[in-house]
């Protein structure tokens, strides 16, 4: 895995250091957003406008090392917006040209985060029924390290669109998936789902980029764990352990111990989790979680007798969870354990999962760069994996689940699985 160091004072140049590749895809936020048949007709306005418009792709993504042959570029920005600003009747999409160059202004200091916020909240205010202003903040805020918070303003934008999207936009979208790492979901956007062949996809540069951070899986290969299992931290309590490669995703919180192993052509792919532990009668008792997939090519059914027959197995019955129906074996073995605990109790549950063309997309999560700092101090660097993402191996997969608890913990350790499988991903 590749690690890359970034802090909250590198804001605009995080994606610099992450994918410098990107730095030549000129996407971010598109002027097709506006629709310029609503913009006032005045001489001097169609002046400035068109001086911005001639300018935006060389401003609309941070090049720091040639900033001084862009002052001209930048000051057509800033007269545009210095105009805007003093207008007091602006329409809808005026505001929104406005937005457009403090958006591009931002990459170079020369306005503040705040004021590209402070005129969105305003758009918002006065125009909630209007989506556009949503896909030109989106994309900004993904492009200032800020990706799960852009990713869903241009999900926003999506959901209140009711009729004809751009492929500005599709790119737009399809380079902040890119952003937030997951792969394999741009290349499902910029293809339309797979419906739109390669060679016609129109940014071929950006399709390329994707496609680069992109491999195929085979079964036949050994992966370490880093190439196999990935982490992410999302909006909510949770961090998840995924795996596009096995068609993977699980929750669990960031004080759990986690264990992540590799996979080879003679060992399975292993996840150990180990939740919290419970309180029983002032004493503190462990579970386990143990995870191991094998691609149908290396898995025989001695694999589960063996290890049903070393099993005190109390009973059989079919569940399903999340969306996958796995047999459950019950084992109790009152020989160990032989405390407040109350006997040993295991779950094992055995399910085969097969893959359609689209398994693996619901596995991969975004990263959202503002939750992932280490330390208390914001300036501390922190790291973050940039390996591509794996396919998902196209055959049939054995999932082997085994919970180790105890007795006296029946209740706690059920209610906690049903959690847990709830937002679990299996495909």
């Amino acid at each position: 895995m590749t690690f890359f160091c970034y802090n909250k004072g590198m804001k605009k140049i995080t994606f610099i250091l992450l994918f410098t590749i990107l730095l030549f895809t000129r996407l971010f936020a598109s002027p097709a957003a506006i629709n310029f048949d609503n913009l006032s007709d005045k001489k001097k306005f169609n002046d400035l406008t068109l001086d911005f418009v001639n300018a935006y792709d060389s401003i609309s993504y941070p090049d720091f090392e040639h900033a001084d042959s862009k002052k001209e570029d930048l000051q057509a920005a800033k007269k545009l917006h210095n105009y805007l600003k003093k207008q007091k009747k602006a329409n809808y999409d005026e505001k929104l040209l406005d937005l457009l160059a403090l958006r591009c202004l931002y990459n170079y200091d020369w306005v503040t985060f705040a004021e590209v916020e402070k005129l969105f909240t305003q758009l918002e205010e006065d125009y909630p029924d209007k989506p556009e202003h949503h896909w030109i903040y989106g994309n900004f805020l993904a492009s200032s390290s800020k990706t799960l918070e852009g990713k869903k303003q241009l999900e926003q934008y999506m959901e209140m669109k009711d009729y004809y999207i751009s492929n500005f936009f599709i790119q737009d979208y399809a380079y902040c998936q890119l952003l937030c790492m997951m792969p394999l979901n741009a290349y499902y956007t910029i293809t339309n789902g797979g419906t739109i062949p390669e060679d016609q996809i129109p940014n071929q540069q950006l399709l390329s980029i994707i496609k680069g951070k992109i491999k195929d899986s085979s079964s036949d290969q050994n992966y370490t764990s880093g190439e196999v299992w990935k982490i992410s931290k999302t909006d909510d309590e949770w961090i998840y352990v995924y795996s596009t490669m096995l068609g993977f995703k699980f929750p669990c919180k960031g004080n759990w111990n986690l264990t992540l192993e590799s996979f080879s052509e003679t060992t399975p792919a292993f996840c150990i989790l180990k939740p919290n532990d419970f309180n029983l009668e002032g004493n503190t008792i462990s579970i386990s979680l143990l995870f191991m997939v094998y691609p149908e090519s290396h898995y025989n059914e001695a694999i589960k007798d063996n290890m049903l027959q070393s099993m005190p197995v109390i009973g059989k019955e079919n569940v399903t969870i999340a969306k996958q129906v796995f047999e459950k074996y019950s084992c109790e073995d009152l020989t160990k354990y032989q405390d407040i605990r109350k006997g040993a109790r295991t779950y094992i549950y055995f399910g085969k999962i097969t893959p359609d063309v689209y398994s693996g997309l619901r596995c991969e999560c975004p990263v959202d760069f503002t939750k992932m700092e280490k330390g208390e101090n914001a300036s501390n660097p922190s790291y973050y994996a940039t390996s591509p993402a794996q396919k998902r191996l196209e055959e049939p997969l054995y999932m082997i689940m085994l919970v180790d608890t105890c007795n006296a913990l029946l209740e706690e350790t059920d209610a906690l699985l049903e959690e847990l499988f709830s937002k679990a991903v299996f495909e």
